[in-house]
């Protein structure tokens, strides 16, 4: 136990006594003031460029997927505004595309599509292209074939995660890529046991499981039963409190909004702590001051969107899913 903790058991005070977790007005507010922020981060040029896809998917899933109209509106104005700027961009993006970079065009594109708008050249182009490429240049490994490399750039889970969320963006637009979610579903067993809170794996092996509930759940479109992955979401609940002390305001909403989609109620306690933070955290600029990178600052806003907002859920999918199995294995 940090010595933070200790102070906090000791005291019995909860560090963030002043926000109701559970006020959807409060939490609006907040949500619109980090959808502000995301905004103005969207229109700096150097910044939409390079992320032009996630910040695309972030104000096209707000737009969907919120119960808030007030806050499907707002979010489906500014997408839609930034969509039409990347489809003007498109000539100039088309002649850059390589394998490094379209399928996160194939985001954009999926996004546009969420906000109503047409984009049936660019999925040509976005075909043509994906079918130049092995699947190995594209994802890092070929799930088809093989479990997840050890001796890969990056982390193997973050390169297990970046393959299926590739595979369900590209099986929504209809791309070329021969692999499935369920090829990449099958890999994660060779990952587990999940690392322990504090050992050098734990945060992408959080991304990863998160990411598996995304998926799952059609990024929010649909709330999973209550007897879904059980070891998922035990491994999401003990990750929870790591991520407090750490104070990881993206790590932390991640685990909300999927611990949410798992279905775990909203009065849960750990739910509650989790907003509780994210409330108490939140800047007078509407974001979460995570100046790491340009990734991470709108990241982090974007998940605490997702992890504050009510859903409009459109039915339970069963627990009995085949396409999606969850992996036997589990580590404590």
């Amino acid at each position: 136990m940090t010595a933070t903790a200790a102070r906090r058991r000791e005291t019995n005070v909860d560090p963030y006594p002043l926000r109701s977790a559970n006020s959807p007005i409060e939490r609006e507010r907040a949500v619109h003031r980090a959808l502000n922020c995301l905004y103005a981060i969207a229109r700096r040029k150097s910044v939409f460029c390079a992320y032009d896809g996630h910040l695309l998917l972030a104000f096209a899933l707000t737009a969907s997927t919120s119960r808030s109209r007030a806050l499907r509106t707002k979010a489906r104005a500014m997408g839609r505004e930034r969509a039409r700027y990347w489809m003007t961009r498109w000539p100039v993006i088309c002649r850059r595309l390589d394998a490094d970079s379209v399928l996160q065009q194939v985001i954009a594109s999926d996004a546009a599509g969420r906000l109503g708008l047409t984009t049936r050249r660019i999925q040509q182009d976005l075909r043509a292209t994906v079918s130049r490429y092995s699947t190995e240049s594209l994802l890092y490994f070929d799930p088809r074939r093989q479990d997840v490399p050890t001796n890969l750039t990056v982390c193997p889970y973050e390169a297990w995660y970046y393959a299926l969320t590739s595979a369900y963006f590209c099986a929504r637009q209809a791309m070329p890529l021969p692999v499935r979610t369920g090829d990449v579903l099958k890999r994660l067993a060779s990952l587990l046991p999940y690392p322990p809170a504090g050992t050098p794996r734990h945060y992408q092996a959080v991304y990863a499981v998160t990411h598996l509930v995304y998926v799952r759940s059609d990024y929010g479109e649909r709330r999973l039963s209550p007897r879904a992955l059980p070891r998922v979401r035990a491994f999401l609940k003990a990750s929870l409190g790591p991520a407090l002390e750490r104070r990881e305001p993206d790590t932390v909403a991640e685990i909300v909004e999927s611990l949410l989609a798992l279905s775990v109620p909203a009065t849960d306690p750990l739910i509650e702590s989790g907003r509780r933070f994210l409330l108490a955290t939140q800047r007078p600029d509407g974001g979460w001051g995570d100046q790491a990178d340009r990734y991470g600052r709108f990241h982090t806003i974007w998940a605490v969107i997702d992890g504050l907002r009510d859903r409009s859920w459109r039915r339970e999918r069963p627990a009995t899913a085949s396409r999606s199995p969850e992996p036997r294995r589990l580590g404590k």
